[in-house]
């Protein structure tokens, strides 16, 4: 088979791939665009589709007053006791040698949210 790089396309920065059994999920960061973080799923590593944008909700993510480059960056996506994890950071100062970040942790049992 041949592969062509990048096997995903556009602008899908810091990606985090975990496996479920002969499926395959990758987060990505959105930065300031909202809902934040983007999961494909593949079988093959090489053809991918979205399938969810978890971060729907200002509980889950409010970026008021966030910079331009500022919101989610490297998001990690894991799978474990029939949760899927993601732990992000929503980035709020980006000036400078030290960057503001909330942190956080949400599970569910489908990679949509759900």
């Amino acid at each position: 088979m041949k592969i062509t790089n990048p096997v995903l396309k556009g602008f899908n920065p810091d990606p985090s791939i975990c496996r479920v059994g002969e499926d395959y999920y990758m987060a990505v960061s959105t930065f300031e665009w909202f809902p934040g973080v983007q999961i494909y799923h593949s079988k093959d590593l090489v053809h991918w589709r979205l399938a969810a944008r978890p971060l729907q909700k200002t509980s889950q993510l409010d970026m008021k007053g966030n910079p331009d480059s500022g919101g989610v960056w490297a998001p990690c996506l894991s799978y474990a006791d029939g949760q899927f994890w993601l732990i992000y950071s929503d980035i709020k100062v980006v000036d400078g040698p030290f960057k503001d970040g909330h942190n956080y942790l949400v599970t569910a049992s489908e990679v949509d949210g759900d």
